[in-house]
Formats: C-alpha cells, structure tokens, sequence
C-alpha cells in the first residue's frame, strides 16, 4: 500500500541549474607603476572598506619630488631677483625718466624698456614656480596612489600579484566579492524564460533539499545567441545558509501542469496490462475500487505526477 502524497512544488516544476554568487565583484588594481612593497590581502581574507591592501615604492618619485623642490628654490630666488632688483637707466631717461617713475611707478623715455623686461621677467619666474608646483602636487598625488586600500567591505576572493613583484599601472592585484548580500544566476532558455521579470517571486531548492523563496532581480536585456538563453539573478534572502558558488535549482512551473490537486504515487502502483492508466485504491471498508488517472509525467524517481482521479490522503495498492 502506498499513501497519495501532494506534489511538492519541486515535484510540479521544471529545474534550473544555477551557482551562488556575490551580489557586486570587484577588481583592484594598481593606480600608478611601482614594485610591490606589502600586500596585506590573501584568499579569503575579509576586509573592510578603505583597509590596506598593497604598498608600492615611492622611491623614484621622492627623487623626483627633491629634484623639484630644487628647482622651485631657484625659480624662488630668480623671482626675488627681478622684483627687487633696480633696472639701470641711461642718460636718456634724465628728467624724463624721472617724471615717469614718480607719476607711474615706470621708468619713462627709453627705460621703458628695461622696465617692461623686468616684468616680464617677473611674470615668468611666477609661472615657472605654478608650474613646478603643479608638478609637485601631482608627484604627490602619485606617492599617494602607492597606498591600495579596499573599495568596499567584502572578502578576497583571488590574490592576482605578489609581494616584489613590479606591477604597471591598471594591474590587477585582488578580487573582491561583496557577500553580505548573495544571488543565484541561472541561464534560463528563452522559451522558459517568459514572464520572468524583476521582482517576481520563485522558489529555490539547495542541494540538500531545501526549498528557499527568491526573488529576481536582475535579468539580462538580451538573449545570448550561442546558448539561446537570457541570464538571471535572483536575490538570495538574509542567512540562507548558502555559500559562494553552491550548486542551487530555480524552478520554474511546468508549462500545462495543474497548479493544484497534482499529487504523487509509485510507478508501481498503475495496473499492468490495462490499456487505460488505472490504480486500485483502498474503500473506506477495506476493498479495493479501480480508478482511471491521468499520468501528467514520469518522475526520475520511481514516481508518477498524477494530475487528475485521485486526490493527497488516498491509499493505492502497489502492485507486486
């Protein structure tokens, strides 16, 4: 004898094979070139946002933060050279020149020249020392660059580099996965995939059984043209337990099933030899009565999805 059981929502679906992944991945990389001093991160490390990471060598960049500081002291003292030094003045100025200088603060007759050289002197040792400052500013910025910290809290998930090595600007040195929050991505073929939309709740079953509810929240614009499938994440709820890349199944319902009254029974179950699918089940006095079924689908585990003629709570004989 065996008990009519309901079909389970697994039983009365389709499944979707999919992998646990981190909500939001990231790559960090190297802001400027140098040899790697430290690196602080290792797989499986988790970190904190701004947390170090790697150290790069500022050596070159010191020498040429010195070199410059040499430099401004030189344009410092050309600029201190032209304001406060005196433009000489030939015997063609005279009185004139005189004049001039009392009115406007210039030399006049032919010391206007001299004048206009000296400031324009002055107007370029001022832009030299803008510029060297300016390059001294961005030669900072680059020593600060050297000290990589984390972007986001998460955990390391790969460490691309290690401690000596010289790395280019843009290399990749860690990845990092943020796992406070997870989802599940499936590659759903397009002809299952309809009506699937942000938001919409579905069941997920792990591989011990346990059915989680889900919600989507991403779906890929387009389908992928070589696997004629369009890409999924659901959104996994807090502490489910699942861990990054956990094998997991989306299930979908199964297109034509019955939504409700499908149960469960034994293959064994059916009559052999009838040309109709038929079970005897259990009387309330104990005798047998025949009752003709409807056979939905043969489950790979010995079970038949029975969507019609019998009803969860009935005892069938299984036949020997």
């Amino acid at each position: 004898m065996a008990l009519v059981k309901p079909a389970g929502v697994d039983t009365n679906a389709i499944s979707i094979g999919g992998t646990v992944i981190p909500y939001r991945s990231v790559t960090v990389a190297a802001q400027r070139a140098g040899r790697i001093t430290a690196l602080y991160a290792r797989t499986g490390m988790m970190l904190q946002f701004n947390q170090p990471v790697a150290a790069l060598d500022d050596d070159v960049l010191r020498q040429q933060i010195d070199g410059i500081k040499a430099e401004l002291k030189a344009a410092q003292s050309d600029l201190d050279y032209a304001i406060f030094s005196m433009p000489g003045m030939d015997s063609a100025g005279g009185m004139m020149g005189a004049m001039m200088g009392a009115m406007f603060g210039a030399p006049g007759g032919s010391g206007v020249d001299a004048w206009l050289a000296r400031v324009n002197r002055i107007n370029q040792a001022r832009a030299r020392i803008d510029q060297l400052k300016a390059q001294e500013r961005a030669l900072q910025a680059q020593v600060g660059y050297g000290a990589v910290t984390a972007p986001m809290d998460g955990i390391v998930t790969r460490r691309l580099v290690e401690a000596g090595e010289i790395v280019q600007a843009g290399q990749p040195l860690i990845e990092m996965a943020y796992v406070s929050r997870l989802r599940a991505q499936f590659d759903i073929p397009v002809d299952l995939a309809q009506g699937v939309a942000p938001g919409r709740p579905f069941t997920l079953k792990t591989s011990d059984g346990r059915l989680i509810p889900v919600s989507v929240g991403e779906v890929a614009p387009g389908v992928d043209p070589r696997t004629h499938t369009q890409q999924v994440k659901v959104d996994l709820p807090p502490q489910s337990g699942l861990r990054l890349g956990d094998y997991v199944e989306l299930l979908l319902a199964r297109a034509g099933a019955a939504s409700t009254g499908s149960v469960v029974i034994p293959a064994a179950a059916l009559l052999r030899g009838s040309a109709l699918p038929m079970v005897q089940v259990v009387t309330g006095d104990g005798t047998f009565k025949i009752m003709i079924v409807r056979v939905a689908e043969r489950l790979p585990d010995g079970q038949l999805l029975i969507s019609a003629g019998l009803s969860a709570g009935d005892v069938v004989k299984v036949q020997p």
